[in-house]
């Protein structure tokens, strides 16, 4: 009798292991790892983006330390002065006027702006996120500054200051890129400029589409109220 207790409850601990073993394991996500992601992302295509802008790589560019305020990059994006780009030379295809969606953008605008449209559509280089810094380039022969561009500070240090460096002093101002169509595409401000001899600067948006996981430039945003 008692062997054949003993029996029964084996038989009950095997069928009881054997119900838990068939339910599904849930492993949680780590949220830090999907951060650590999403930022490879975002300096990946910037990295792949200034590969193209910086001809001369022995001489030292500057990186403005501020990002571009990410109000920026919307408030372009919604001028809807889109041009495809040749797969080739990169250079404007054809103006896209179908890249626009208003629903898109204003997904966009509450993920990533606090701002009402109204001011969005007034917005300025600044109050963007703090800071860009070494680990974030793959190019190292980098100035950063921490002056915001236009201030009577900055213009005292380069307008009307000496050039030390030699050469023509390159800057790039860029901004937080943002996802954009269900993260389709990514986007970023990006403004260029000379600081020495005389400043000239171009401002646009670059974007970013992922096809079979590469990040590549299929458009580019250039407004025509800015050089």
């Amino acid at each position: 009798m008692k062997r054949l207790h003993f029996i029964i409850i084996v038989v009950i601990l095997m069928v009881g292991c054997a119900s838990r073993s068939d339910k599904s394991i849930v492993v949680p996500t780590d949220p830090i790892n999907q951060i650590n992601d999403t930022l490879r992302e975002k300096h990946a295509v910037i990295n792949d983006f200034l590969e193209t802008k910086i001809k001369d790589r022995s001489k030292k560019i500057m990186i403005h330390s501020k990002k571009i305020n990410t109000n920026m990059t919307l408030k372009i994006l919604r001028l809807n002065e889109i041009y495809a780009l040749d797969s080739i030379d990169s250079k404007k295809k054809y103006e896209d006027k179908t890249f626009y969606k208003e629903v898109d953008w204003e997904i966009a605008r509450k993920k990533y702006s606090k701002n009402s449209v109204a001011e969005i559509e007034n917005a300025t280089f600044r109050g963007g996120e703090c800071c860009w810094v070494t680990e974030n380039f793959n190019y190292k022969n980098l100035i950063f500054e921490e002056l915001d561009f236009g201030t009577p500070a900055y213009e005292k240090k380069y307008f009307f200051g000496l050039n030390v460096y030699g050469y023509k002093l390159e800057d790039f101002y860029i901004s937080e890129p943002i996802y954009y169509q269900n993260k389709e595409y990514l986007i970023f401000t990006f403004s260029h400029g000379n600081v020495f001899p005389t400043y000239e600067i171009s401002t646009r948006i670059i974007i970013y589409k992922n096809i079979n996981g590469k990040w590549v430039q299929t458009h580019i945003g250039v407004p025509n109220w800015i050089s």
